[in-house]
């Protein structure tokens, strides 16, 4: 089948704003992706139940109302299923496959996902189109083995080697979205109103208070992750296309007040940025968390981690030679984008500060999370009008990153606020 091409927004004008202000926001802001949530507006007239999930070795999927499944940016074009439905793509990339699961319960698996329940919700569960109950929202497990679907009675099926964690019964509006936890043992389940329900480990981080954000439905759910790969919150779509953050989950851009209805959202492979898509089946794309380049000041050479890439090898200071070992996400740890991680773009490694003969030293070493005593791998950036930056790591605190020699390996000084003129500054140069 040949591939569709479906228009996409981008936010130019949101870099280009961004740039006016000093270079640390330029690479915070724009930052975070995740187990692919699919969702739909079943209360709009007419009815769009059309999503997106994302491909795990890039590029979507969409399921449109009208022409079925559509492939874009690079991923796999399977056999096109027709019908009103949600799209719930297997995390990972051993599988690279989805179900596409129809209003009326109706499962179809494309690429390596598995068959399920002889095609028919109604095979593995009590699932019944009586009383007009309809399928509007559907998360795959992210061993590939099963999924979950929501319908319009707040009702929660499985199919495969799924389980149930609760319904959402006890509340009266619509589920249009569903989003399951990376460890496969819990799902949020977000209602029109924009309330958030958190089932089985997911971490409850808030929602629009039942209230409609600007008289408008909520139409999806995506998960947003730290470093080590855990939740640390979630994006709610507003079906004007407004994006709400909650938890440290950082706003990327939304679509600008596009005037199709926005039907569904999903979270791109590793949890630091979100795709969207509008009724008629245009896509929409945040911005991604900026890789970027770390340079001493004093010295013009760079965060290297050299030849030696394992765990625990020291992070030091190299000549520029253009490789992405020698590049950085500045992986955000709050909301406001000020305190991050900085992971290796090679080998997801993160800059851990520890001590050697006494010293304390960065080394490369597995990224951490909250519950791991995370904090000497956290480091508060400050920023001069100048565009220099130092590295505040939180733990030990009052102390500052700094490189001693042109190929040095990186260490730690006492900081001293104001001194800029120092092994401490750093410039850092986004690249895209």
């Amino acid at each position: 089948m040949p591939r569709h091409n479906v228009p996409q927004y981008r936010f130019s004008s949101f870099i280009r704003a961004l740039a006016a202000m000093p270079c640390l926001l330029l690479l915070l802001v724009l930052g975070f992706a995740t187990t692919p949530a699919s969702a739909s507006v079943p209360n709009r007239i007419p009815y769009s139940y059309t999503s997106i999930a994302a491909a795990p070795e890039g590029g979507f999927w969409i399921q449109r109302d009208e022409g079925g499944t559509v492939a874009i940016e690079g991923a796999p074009q399977y056999e096109s299923v027709q019908g009103k439905g949600s799209i719930a793509a297997i995390p990972g990339k051993s599988n690279n496959g989805y179900w596409v699961v129809l209003t009326g319960g109706q499962i179809y698996a494309r690429g390596g996902a598995p068959e399920l329940c002889g095609g028919h919700l109604s095979n593995c569960s009590g699932f019944n189109t009586l009383n007009s109950k309809h399928i509007t929202a559907a998360a795959a497990s992210p061993n590939g083995q099963g999924l979950w679907a929501v319908d319009s009675a707040r009702n929660v099926w499985t199919a495969g080697n799924t389980v149930s964690y609760g319904d959402v019964n006890k509340d009266n509006e619509t589920p249009t979205g569903i989003a399951a936890t990376p460890s496969g043992k819990g799902y949020y389940i977000v209602m029109s109103d924009g309330g958030v329900h958190a089932r089985g480990d997911a971490v409850f981080y808030g929602s629009t208070g039942g209230n409609r954000p600007g008289g408008n439905d909520i139409s999806g759910i995506a998960l947003s992750l730290n470093a080590s790969g855990e939740v640390n919150g979630y994006w709610l779509l507003g079906d004007d296309g407004a994006i709400y953050t909650f938890g440290d989950a950082p706003f990327l851009g939304n679509s600008g007040g596009y005037s199709e209805y926005a039907t569904g959202l999903t979270a791109r492979p590793g949890g630091h940025s979100y795709a969207w898509v509008h009724a008629n089946g245009q896509q929409g794309l945040s911005e991604s968390l900026p890789i970027a380049i770390i340079t001493s000041e004093d010295w013009g050479s760079v965060w290297d981690i050299g030849i030696y890439v394992g765990p625990g090898t020291p992070i030091r200071l190299g000549a520029l030679n253009g490789t992405i070992l020698q590049q950085w996400r500045l992986w955000p740890t709050t909301s406001d984008g000020r305190v991050v991680q900085i992971v290796n773009v090679y080998n997801g490694l993160c800059a851990d500060v520890t001590e050697k003969n006494g010293s304390p030293l960065l080394i490369q070493f597995p990224c951490k999370g909250k519950n791991d005593g995370w904090d000497n791998q956290r480091f508060t950036i400050i920023s001069d009008n100048a565009g220099r930056h130092q590295f505040l790591p939180m733990s030990p605190s009052n102390t500052t990153v700094v490189g001693l020699g042109r190929i040095s390996e990186l260490g730690l000084w006492q900081y001293y606020d104001g001194k800029w003129d120092s092994p401490a500054s750093w410039t850092l140069r986004s690249i895209k």
